[in-house]
């Protein structure tokens, strides 16, 4: 197993990986590997689907794979179309960002059901403008409207000596170039040093041929590049004005578009044809604040589209994440920003359970975080109205940028005003804690909870984290965390200077080994 961090010196360390990885692989399966003492990346690992010229065609049909279908061929699960019923920004107008409550019409689909705490994948699609500028600077483009199927030559050996025939390549459906960089291929993504190493052999002009060659390396500074400038691959076309892409070349070497994962922020039993989803619009500029406007993918579409428009998506389960089957244990959810997502959902399915079921469910315990008061408090009426019809005990609230008072940041409300309380539900009640938002603050109400327990059930840091350990084997401390994201730029840019740390110490490591 390797491990690597994609803010800092994941592809050098991948690199080491993989040639351990295939040397291992070759002495436990008695395999001689004749390119074992070569540097060349390339050389241990002989990749088929490796771009050349002439390898690949288009051929014209006249079939149409609807986008469902197609997004179920490419990522081998069901997707299903729901249309956007309404958008609403939740975040005061003079807050600057945006924070948007998304529904969707579900019906009675099956394969859309879910539970409070499950997630919904959703298949976005990239920007026009986008789209249009990297079509603006490819060559041996097919017709516009024409719909083509990419297939490529297949070289096999016989008794009679190399047979060559085409094939169709799976990878696309039968589609436009406009519709596979719509919703098919990512061209946001800063490109792969190998995908740039493909663009420095078409480059014609020396000096952004040798430009291009330097990024493929995948040092220090392609990390760099990559993170000050976010690249799109516009961008890359734009900046390397000698390269003129084939089009085969885009459709089979740009990586797949990824759906985006967001917690569902409804009760199915409040809202039996209804998906509603809490969605943080990403906005932000590169190069220090100096660059460029980025947009987030799937953000920005919600955002954008109308009542009506079609949201292919799915579900995914989140089993470790559900309200406990006993009602009458006590939960603390905390969450600041979006991560109130999934309790909007646990709120609405206890105050269904109280008002339609007569069940009297044990009171949970919200901590909210955000940074102002008046601008930034996502459902503030609805949780007021919960807690007081018995959904919610107490309701904390940091705020970390109101005018004139100091940060207060959830762990700090823990920390200072429910150490005694957290500890008791933990261990005297045998209750659940929920944790939701970024990796960063996850961590941080982690550690908090460490010292707590230490020090209320008189333990070492060591024995507390054990303590913990056997609180998530019993599913009672659960985290839902969204990994880095571009919530703001200073935590970010801390967490990538930590990597940066570790990564330059770990070639170190390696460069003595």
């Amino acid at each position: 197993m390797g491990e690597g961090d994609e803010l800092c010196g994941q592809e050098d360390l991948f690199c080491v990986w993989s040639k351990n990885i295939f040397k291992a692989a070759c002495e436990v399966f008695c395999i001689d590997d004749d390119h074992g003492g070569q540097d060349d990346k390339n050389s241990i690992f002989h990749n088929d689907s490796t771009w050349k010229p002439n390898k690949y065609r288009f051929s014209i049909v006249a079939e149409v794979t609807e986008l469902a279908a197609a997004l179920c061929h490419l990522h081998k699960r069901k997707v299903v179309e729901t249309r956007i019923i309404s958008r609403q920004n939740l975040l005061h107008e003079s807050s600057g960002r945006s924070t948007i409550l998304v529904c969707l019409q579900i019906g009675d689909t099956q394969e859309l059901n879910y539970v409070p705490g499950d997630h919904v994948g959703i298949h976005p699609t990239n920007q026009e403008e986008l789209v249009e500028k990297v079509m603006e600077r490819m060559e041996e483009l097919p017709a516009f409207n024409d719909v083509i199927r990419v297939e490529t030559l297949l070289e096999t050996q016989t008794e009679q000596g190399p047979q060559r025939k085409w094939v169709s390549e799976k990878r696309l459906p039968p589609c436009t170039v406009f519709q596979a960089l719509s919703h098919f291929l990512d061209i946001t993504t800063p490109p792969s040093p190998e995908l740039l190493e493909s663009f420095a052999e078409l480059a014609t002009d020396p000096k952004e041929k040798k430009e291009l060659e330097e990024l493929t390396q995948g040092t220090h500074k392609y990390e760099d590049w990559k993170w000050e400038c976010v690249p799109t691959i516009a961008d890359v076309l734009e900046e390397f004005q000698s390269v003129r892409v084939p089009a085969s070349l885009l459709l089979t070497q740009l990586p797949l578009l990824q759906p985006r994962y967001y917690s569902i922020s409804s009760s199915p039993d409040v809202y039996p044809s209804e998906i509603h989803l809490t969605v943080a619009v990403l906005k932000y500029r590169t190069r220090r604040d100096q660059g460029p406007v980025r947009h987030g993918v799937c953000s920005s579409w919600l955002n954008h589209i109308s009542p009506g428009d079609t949201v292919p998506c799915f579900i995914r389960r989140a089993p470790l994440f559900h309200l406990p089957s006993d009602i009458s244990v006590p939960c603390m959810l905390v969450g600041p920003g979006t991560g109130i997502a999934p309790y909007r959902s646990f709120w609405q399915q206890r105050l269904y359970e109280i008002e339609n079921q007569g069940w009297k469910p044990c009171a949970m315990i919200l901590i909210f975080g955000c940074r102002h008061s008046q601008m930034d408090h996502l459902y503030k009426e609805e949780v007021m109205v919960a807690k007081e019809k018995g959904v919610f005990k107490e309701i904390y609230t940091a705020y970390s940028r109101d005018p004139g008072w100091k940060k207060v940041y959830v762990q700090e409300i823990i920390q200072t005003q429910l150490p005694v309380e957290l500890f008791h539900i933990l261990n005297s009640m045998k209750g659940h804690l929920y944790v939701c938002g970024d990796v960063t603050m996850a961590q941080e109400v982690a550690k908090t909870v460490q010292e707590i327990i230490a020090a209320q059930g008189d333990m070492s840091l060591n024995d507390a984290a054990t303590y913990i350990a056997k609180l998530q084997d019993e599913n009672r401390y659960h985290e839902d965390i969204f990994g880095v994201t571009l919530r703001t730029r200073e935590v970010t840019t801390k967490i990538r200077s930590t990597s940066l740390t570790c990564w330059q110490g770990t070639k170190s490591m390696i460069g003595s080994a």
